[in-house]
């Protein structure tokens, strides 16, 4: 019952109008922060180009986005008493937790597209097209950034994993708002947590100089020094063990809501 209840909420979520939100927020940030920096830079590899490019908008925005790939569709079930009615078709754990799942796959698809998207455009696409001049390599300040470590094991593989990174977190901030609409009454409140959250611990641990661990350097590590990989680990299992504790809170009290 639970793989076709995916199924059809799969089918149900993919609209034309849908599909230009999604490609909207998949491309529009990528390529305007492209076009601010693509003469604004010395660039000695291609590779500063994309990190250059994830260096703008995303890093901030990232959790706002990802509410507004799925989990706002939401809402206006809960507005128009919906869910009530469908418990009488469907169990409401099967009902939740397919679209939960749905939240889930989906965001992490689309931060990963924002990412891997710009990434096969800069280190493949671009030097055929001659946009960005590049300096020569020997001039190049020796500065190397997080998840640069693993270019040892190919370009295609550093830029796969750190996307797929970018993806899983994405994917958690998406599932936390996505939660949070099930405990709280103000929807409004529950999609902005994870924004709010994210911008105040990275604006705490910036003043104590603690960036390395700040969830938006853990993910976009490119306005400071390369770190060891553990680092970017901290920051992600808060982010699991908060999505943890907030199932366990859902599945105790979401099931009393609809009594």
């Amino acid at each position: 019952m639970l793989g076709q209840q995916i199924k059809a909420e799969f089918k149900s979520a993919v609209t034309g109008r849908q599909l230009i939100i999604w490609s909207a927020l998949i491309l529009a940030f990528p390529t305007i922060q492209f076009l601010l920096v693509m003469n604004n830079y010395v660039y000695y590899r291609q590779l500063e180009i994309f990190l250059r490019v994830n260096n703008g908008f995303l890093p901030i925005l990232l959790p706002l986005l990802m509410v507004l790939i799925y989990a706002v569709r939401f809402i206006g079930e809960q507005k128009n008493n919906f869910i009530p009615y469908a418990r009488i078709r469907i169990s409401l754990k099967d009902y939740i937790g397919s679209k939960a799942i749905v939240n889930a796959l989906y965001s992490f698809s689309a931060a990963f597209l924002m990412v891997f998207i710009p990434f096969l455009f800069i280190i493949y696409i671009e030097p055929s097209l001659g946009i960005i001049e590049l300096y020569p390599p020997d001039s190049s300040p020796k500065v190397a950034t997080t998840f640069e470590q693993l270019l040892p094991y190919g370009t295609i593989t550093y830029g796969l994993i750190y996307s797929a990174w970018v993806g899983l977190n994405g994917m958690l901030y998406a599932t936390i708002a996505f939660l949070l609409l099930q405990l709280l009454n103000n929807s409004f409140v529950a999609l902005s947590i994870p924004f709010a959250g994210y911008m105040v611990i990275v604006f705490v641990l910036q003043i104590f100089h603690l960036d390395k661990f700040s969830p938006m350097d853990s993910v976009f590590p490119f306005g400071i020094g390369q770190q060891p990989l553990w680092t970017v680990f901290i920051p992600f299992s808060a982010l699991c063990l908060i999505t943890t504790a907030l199932i366990l809170n859902v599945r105790k009290k979401l099931y009393f809501r609809y009594e």
